[in-house]
């Protein structure tokens, strides 16, 4: 194996200078995952430099490397559904192929997942479309009866999904008053068992997939607005992202993903990361949000562009005129395993990613000494 003790970095951390090497950032370096982790001094004091590597993007401190992740099968010989086999500078993985909980994760799960969290430090996000309350955190026993009386009975569809909604309504203590009092009690009930979750399975954040009104269908009205998503944010401000954490000493991430064009304003300092569906573009918009560029993490759509790459490099290479980018990303981009070497195109642009941002930092740098 080539040495894992070559200097790619020098970064700040906590006020001294620490050397952060990885595998990705030069890809002629062996990966160390999946069949060649290792557990010896060596492979010990490299995954000592990339957690030391992965705490320098806190608090913005670098543009961070993000990606949805849809494929987590950690089984058998073929490694693409592994955690452990994407590239180790991956900084923030939301699971779009779920995040189970702590009784429903297989034994295989939960030590690949404990692996990439605590020796690589990653953080995993959960992920959903959000679109009513309760979605993920309604208990299935709330829909048995009525289950087994639409199937005795041999009710309609509509009949059966309108009698769940209300069972769901009465478990969630909704009085079918829209935008009432009660109607806001109940959405706050369902942010603290958002996070609860999360504490409870251990899960680093959460991703909230935003796309009302871009082919959501299962709507009640009970969260459908955007006036009901930023106050169900900031209720999970009280548990878990910034305002949670006025100190900065770390908290649980918030992320918003989707259509974030009408929430950027009310939800500025509510979240830590806003996830531009940049699909299709090398030079997408970095600055038209009314946002600092650096909680914006652009993607490209690797379910289309995974063989070529499409804009995703270009991406990575993309920065405002003033300032940096929060990073950059891909959905699917476990689907980058395929290529040769595997996670060929996610491997470039973190090293991209980071190298615009040292040669920002560099100039400015520069900048102050000319003063």
């Amino acid at each position: 194996m080539k040495t894992l003790k070559k200097i790619l970095y020098l970064v700040p951390l906590f006020g001294m200078m620490a050397t952060a090497c990885t595998d990705v950032e030069n890809i002629e370096i062996e990966h160390i995952g999946g069949y060649n982790t290792m557990n010896n001094a060596e492979s010990e004091a490299y995954y000592a430099d990339l957690r030391a590597y992965k705490a320098t993007s806190w608090n913005y401190g670098r543009p961070v490397a993000f990606g949805w992740y849809s494929n987590w099968s950690p089984a058998g010989a073929y490694r693409r559904g592994y955690l452990t086999s994407m590239p180790d500078s991956m900084d923030i993985v939301s699971m779009w192929s779920g995040a189970p909980g702590r009784y429903d994760i297989t034994p295989e799960q939960k030590a690949d997942k404990e692996f990439v969290q605590k020796v690589k430090g990653t953080k995993l996000l959960e992920v959903s479309l959000l679109s009513f309350i309760g979605k993920g955190k309604t208990p299935g026993a709330v829909y048995a009866d009525v289950e087994k009386q639409a199937e005795d009975e041999g009710w309609s569809e509509s009949k059966l999904e309108e009698a769940k909604k209300q069972a769901r309504w009465k478990y969630w203590g909704f009085e079918g008053q829209f935008e009432s009092e009660n109607h806001y009690a109940c959405l706050a009930k369902f942010a603290k068992a958002l996070c609860d979750s999360l504490y409870a399975n251990d899960w680093d954040g959460y991703d909230v997939d935003w796309e009302i009104g871009s082919g959501v269908f299962d709507m009640d009205g009970t969260l459908s607005t955007n006036k009901h998503l930023i106050y169900l944010v900031k209720e999970m401000n009280k548990y878990i992202g910034p305002m949670s954490d006025p100190e900065g000493k770390g908290h649980k991430l918030i992320c918003i993903d989707g259509s974030i064009s009408g929430l950027t304003t009310e939800l500025d300092g509510y979240v830590d990361y806003w996830i531009t569906q940049s699909y299709g573009s090398s030079r997408p918009s970095l600055e038209h949000y009314g946002i600092d560029p650096k909680t914006i993490i652009t993607t490209e759509n690797f379910e289309a562009y995974a063989p070529t790459g499409g804009g995703l490099l270009g991406q990575a290479a993309n920065m405002p005129s003033k300032g940096y980018k929060g990073g950059v990303g891909a959905y699917r981009f476990d689907k980058d395993y395929d290529n040769t070497p595997n996670y060929k195109w996610m491997r470039q642009a973190i090293q991209i990613n980071q190298k615009v941002f040292n040669e920002w930092k560099t100039g400015q740098d520069e900048s102050k000494n000319k003063l």
